[in-house]
């Protein structure tokens, strides 16, 4: 056998191989549901304009099931730092929610639980002991956006993570440094509004830009207003960096915030700063 001739016998059973794929791929019923997430390495776990992460690096992944009616899932774990969130070191975000369209309006609702594994109020390392209190939250949200803008509103009726007047308000956790700052009542009913602003610099380059208020209820130096503004670029094949600035009004409550560990550190979660993280999609 002639080496041409071997070459088109190649050439024929390489067509009828993807032949063969096309065929299955055309009678494969097409899945309704849509994966999509990224690892993302940061140097600083920043929430609406606080640190989580005591200032320190964070390790983060997000997962996204998207269904073609409009409804997901999404899941999203984070460290935290237990001199803030007590005696937590993991941060688990379980969202479900519907997505639509109207008049070009894109509109995103739901619901997302934010879940510390093991975290409470009274494992805390003071004494006398706060009262029995989990930090776990649930936030119900609304949003819209278009052209770039967008708006979302967050309402959460459960306490504000773990938040009372017991460990929040005179002799909690800001009564060290700040005493007049806290909770006189009931967490529950605080309110998040945030506008946002997205848009394409150049091929590869997106620029965000968000400003946002967090309200409490019963509370004295504790509601506060923050913003971020930063650049992302793409490095091709799912690899991409970013470079943020997070702004806040640093409420009292915040400054020379005693380490829930009583291990004689403070810091402020409210400082501004910049932050750095790299991603990689999947």
């Amino acid at each position: 056998m002639t080496v041409r001739t071997s070459l088109s016998l190649a050439a024929a059973a390489l067509a009828l191989a993807c032949t063969a794929v096309h065929a299955a791929e055309a009678e494969a019923p097409k899945s309704d549901f849509a994966v999509s997430g990224n690892f993302t390495l940061a140097t600083d776990y920043i929430w609406r304009g606080l640190s989580q992460t005591w200032g320190g690096p964070a390790q983060q992944v997000t997962v996204t099931v998207d269904h073609a009616s409009g409804a997901y899932f999404g899941f999203f774990a984070s460290n935290v730092a237990s001199q803030f969130v007590p005696n937590a070191n993991l941060e688990t975000d379980w969202s479900l929610g519907y997505k639509t369209k109207a008049a070009g309006v894109d509109l995103d609702m739901g619901g997302v639980y934010i879940y510390y594994p093991g975290a409470n109020f009274n494992k805390a390392s003071f004494s006398p002991a706060f009262d029995s209190s989990v930090p776990s939250t649930l936030e119900l949200y609304a949003s819209a956006s278009a052209n770039g803008f967008g708006l979302r509103v967050g309402y959460i009726p459960t306490a504000f993570f773990g938040w009372n007047e017991n460990n929040s308000g005179v002799n909690g956790v800001f009564n060290s440094e700040q005493p007049q700052a806290g909770l006189s009542g009931s967490s529950k009913g605080s309110v998040n509004v945030e506008a946002s602003y997205t848009a394409t610099l150049k091929e590869g380059w997106t620029l965000q830009a968000a400003v946002g208020t967090q309200q409490m209820p019963h509370s004295k130096d504790l509601s506060w207003t923050y913003g971020r503004i930063g650049v992302t670029t793409d490095l091709g094949q799912g690899w991409s960096v970013g470079l943020m600035g997070s702004l806040t009004t640093q409420p009292k409550a915040f400054k020379s915030y005693g380490s829930l560990t009583n291990n004689g550190q403070r810091s402020n979660p409210a400082t501004n700063t910049l932050v750095a993280s790299i991603s990689k999609a999947f």
